[in-house]
């Protein structure tokens, strides 16, 4: 597999979308695997993973989205 931006082999996948980047092109974001709550304060915990590969083309949403119900 190449790279998105570039065609060289790629190194790894972005972790949002699936397209594959070289290590010159490889980024890092943050990654909310779960979400905890609320508790008895009305807060909310996450484990995140810190670093995942990102290919820094895709645009994951800060917030949920509505999906129509599905046919």
């Amino acid at each position: 597999m190449n790279c998105w931006h570039c065609e060289r082999p790629a190194h790894a996948i972005c972790r949002f979308c699936g397209r594959a980047v070289c290590r010159d092109h490889v980024q890092k974001m943050p990654f909310i695997l779960e979400i905890y709550g609320p508790n008895q304060d009305g807060g909310y915990k996450g484990l995140v993973v810190p670093e995942v590969v990102y290919c820094g083309v895709c645009k994951p949403q800060d917030d949920p989205i509505k999906l129509d119900p599905l046919k």
